[in-house]
């Protein structure tokens, strides 16, 4: 494995891979290819993940978008029981699947429902009791698909968007809350509250709308949905121990700024300008962020208590890699030694 050069010094009690999903450069825009850096014992080297055909691949929070004329939404994990959960679409059909698999990524089950129309969905969030299911604005276009000058979606304003909260432990439909057109290409978090589920996504509202991050509260016994723009954000991420669960507090990437909020205070740095940011991930007490600057790709990795202060070490690394709007912590169980 490649050491590469680190700026300032890594934390000594960071040991994981920080992996990331990118566009591969013979396979078109899906991210199919998976890059990464493994940090332990203070130093970082180049990772690179064996290649797995299987429906979620090596790295199941970065499965493919696409796998064997399938589309996938980015799965969520169970933190008790370890499955993973995504939702199964075909390209142009109104049909979508439930795909439950262990935590090895074999298919345990899988149950069918209808969606609208054949939706383009890219995630999906996972709360103690319900999968939180995106039937929003963008959908699949033939007529898109046969001309093959852009990826085969397009936006439908006169399309009710809609969540649906699909129960985990029975065999019953989604329960459909209507909401204003948007499209989400990121959920962060979903939780009961009470009876009512409480979802945090990252949104489009119009085609090139900027992104925002929003809470949505769906309540069961009216059928409705409440709405609630919280800050502006390209990514955001809660810390693992929070998913599933109520958070405090979500780690934002924006423009050239990464920030960190919570109900009492909000916290940001900001790289500057000719920087672009990726998906942040958190590690413990760690945030790692994928950033480019004039010259290279790089990540940052900053104190979670002391955002402000800037990165307490920055590695560099040996390729350009695209931004990445995907990524991934995976600790490792002992340190690596040498």
């Amino acid at each position: 494995m490649e050491a590469l050069l680190v700026e300032g010094q890594l934390p000594a009690n960071l040991h994981g891979r920080f992996l990331q999903s990118v566009p591969h450069p013979a396979h078109g825009t899906d991210p199919v290819s998976i890059t990464g850096v493994r940090l332990a014992d203070g130093t970082a080297t180049w990772h690179r993940a064996r290649t797995d055909l299987s429906l979620l691949g090596t790295v199941p929070t970065l499965a493919p978008a696409v796998r064997d004329g399938l589309r996938v939404a980015r799965p969520a994990q169970d933190p008790r029981t370890g499955e993973w959960h995504t939702i199964a679409t075909r390209p142009g059909s109104p049909l979508a699947e439930h795909v439950t698999m262990s935590a090895a990524g074999a298919v345990r089950r899988g149950r069918c429902f209808v969606l609208s129309g054949p939706a383009r969905i890219d995630t999906v969030a996972l709360s103690a009791d319900h999968v939180v299911v995106l039937d929003l604005s963008v959908e699949h276009d033939r007529a898109t698909e046969l001309i093959g000058l852009r990826a085969p979606y397009t936006w439908r304003p006169g399309k009710q968007a809609r969540i649906g909260l699909l129960p985990r432990r029975s065999r019953g439909n989604p329960l459909w809350f209507p909401v204003s057109p948007c499209f989400v290409p990121e959920a962060v978090n979903a939780y009961e509250d009470g009876p009512e589920v409480v979802l945090d996504a990252v949104r489009h509202t119009s085609p090139t709308g900027p992104r925002e991050l929003t809470r949505w509260t769906l309540d069961p016994s009216t059928g409705t949905a409440s709405e609630e723009r919280l800050l502006s954000a390209d990514s955001a991420v809660v810390a693992d121990p929070e998913r599933g669960r109520r958070h405090h507090t979500v780690y934002a990437a924006r423009d050239t700024s990464v920030s960190r909020h919570d109900p009492h205070t909000s916290t940001t740095y900001d790289f500057g300008p000719g920087h672009r940011l990726g998906q942040p991930a958190t590690a413990g007490e760690w945030l790692i962020v994928p950033f480019h600057d004039s010259t290279s790709s790089n990540l940052a990795v900053f104190d979670t208590a002391d955002l402000a202060s800037g990165p307490r070490s920055v590695v560099r690394l040996p390729v350009t890699v695209p931004v990445a709007t995907r990524t991934t912590w995976q600790p490792l169980l002992e340190p690596v030694r040498a």
